[in-house]
Formats: C-alpha cells, sequence, structure tokens
C-alpha cells in the first residue's frame, strides 16, 4: 500500500469513529474540491452531539484537515 492509500486509510479510520471528524471531512471536501469516498459513512445525528463533548475538536479538526490536504496534494 502506497502512502496515499495509507493517509486515506488513516482519515477514514478517524471518520468512522467521529461523528464530528466525520462532519470536518466533509467540509474538507467541499473547500478543497476533492473527494475521500466516504459515502459509507454516516453517523446519526444524535452522534455529534454525543461526540463533542470529550472531542478536542480544534486538534482533531487540524489534524484531519492537515492528512486531507496532504492525500489531495498527492493526487496531483
Amino acid at each position: 500500500m502506497g502512502p496515499r492509500e495509507l493517509l486515506q486509510d488513516e482519515i477514514r479510520a478517524m471518520v468512522t469513529n467521529c461523528a464530528v471528524c466525520e462532519r470536518d471531512a466533509r467540509d474538507a471536501e467541499r473547500e478543497l474540491s476533492v473527494r475521500l469516498d466516504l459515502d459509507a459513512i454516516a453517523h446519526p445525528e444524535d452522534a455529534f452531539d454525543y461526540d463533542l463533548i470529550p472531542h478536542r475538536r480544534a486538534r482533531h479538526r487540524e489534524k484531519l484537515r492537515n492528512h486531507i490536504a496532504q492525500w489531495a496534494a498527492m493526487r496531483q
């Protein structure tokens, strides 16, 4: 598995495990005009509030967005 695939796997793991990261990833998809293939991942609406309680959103968002930006740069 190449570095791009490994990075995508890490992004998918973060998004799968956390509704907050899912929303952040979907926002990043729109902002960066990339497609992360997250169609099969969906959390119920109440999961966002539940996941947000222990979530260090700023740190997670920064890490996730950096991964997505790196992944997007590798496609070129």
